[in-house]
C-alpha cells in the first residue's frame, strides 16, 4: 500500500525532493486532507481561489467554460494531478473552472496560499517545479494565438484544443453552438465543418451538433507540428 511520502512524490510540485525534505514538510505545513463521495462539488467555477489542490486518489471532471460561457471544455483526471496554480495570485484570483468528484473516496490535499508559498520559498526544487508549470501552461496559450491568424483552419483548431486542454486529461469534451465554433475560430461554417471532418477522417476527434470529443492527443500534437514544420 502506498504510503503517504509515496503519494506525494508522484505530485509533480514534489518530484525530485528527498525523503528527508519531504518528512519536514509534512512535518511544519498543515495539509488539509479531504474525501469526497462521487458526483461531489468540490469547487465551483467563479470561487475565490483557496489555495492549491492536489488529487490523490480517485478520478474528477473539470468543467471549464470559456469565450464568454459560449465553449464549455469538460476534462476527466486521474490521481495524481494539481490544480489551482494558475489562480493563486494575480488579477484574477477566481477559478475558472467547477471541479466534481466521479469516484467514491477521492482524495483530495489542500494546502492555502501562504503554506504553499512556505514551501517554495523553503524547497528551491518545488519552486523549480511550479515555475516550469506555469510557463508550460503560458507558452501553449501563447503558440495558439500565434496561429490565430493563420489561413489554415486545421491548424487553428487544434492548436486551440492543445492550448485549452490538459495533456494528462481523459475523455476531453469540447461543447459549443455553429455559430459559436465559427466565431471563435473566425470560420465560415462550411470551412469549420471541412476542418472537422479532416480530423475525424484522422481520428483525432469525433463531432456530434457541435460537440468535439479528443480521441487521440498525441495525433492531434503531431498534426500540429506538421503543419508548423511545413511551415517553417
Amino acid at each position: 500500500m502506498a504510503t503517504m511520502y509515496d503519494l506525494l512524490m508522484q505530485l509533480p510540485v514534489f518530484q525530485g525532493i528527498s525523503v528527508d525534505q519531504m518528512t519536514h514538510i509534512l512535518e511544519v505545513i498543515p495539509f488539509d486532507f479531504r474525501t469526497f463521495r462521487d458526483e461531489d462539488v468540490i469547487i465551483t467555477g467563479g470561487d475565490i481561489c483557496p489555495g492549491t489542490f492536489f488529487l490523490l486518489s480517485g478520478r474528477v471532471r473539470l468543467e471549464t467554460p470559456v469565450f464568454n460561457h459560449r465553449v464549455m471544455i469538460t476534462q476527466m483526471f486521474d490521481a495524481p494531478y494539481t490544480f489551482s496554480l494558475h489562480h493563486l495570485f494575480g488579477a484574477e484570483t477566481h477559478v475558472h473552472s467547477t471541479m466534481t468528484s466521479v469516484t467514491d473516496k477521492t482524495g483530495i490535499m489542500i494546502l492555502k496560499k501562504k503554506d504553499f508559498l512556505r514551501i517554495l520559498r523553503e524547497n528551491e526544487i518545488s519552486l523549480i517545479n511550479t515555475l516550469n508549470m506555469l510557463c508550460t501552461k503560458a507558452q501553449k496559450q501563447h503558440k495558439a494565438i500565434d496561429f490565430s491568424g493563420e489561413n489554415d483552419p486545421v491548424l487553428k483548431l487544434a492548436s486551440w484544443m492543445l492550448a485549452f486542454t490538459e495533456r494528462s486529461a481523459k475523455e476531453v469534451v469540447i461543447e459549443a453552438k455553429e455559430s459559436d465554433w465559427c466565431d471563435m475560430m473566425q470560420l465560415d461554417k462550411p470551412s469549420f465543418w471541412r476542418c472537422v471532418a479532416s480530423m475525424e477522417g484522422q481520428r483525432i476527434l469525433e463531432s456530434e451538433n457541435g460537440r468535439l470529443k479528443l480521441l487521440d492527443r498525441y495525433g492531434l500534437k503531431s498534426l500540429v507540428g506538421s503543419k508548423t514544420a511545413q511551415k517553417y
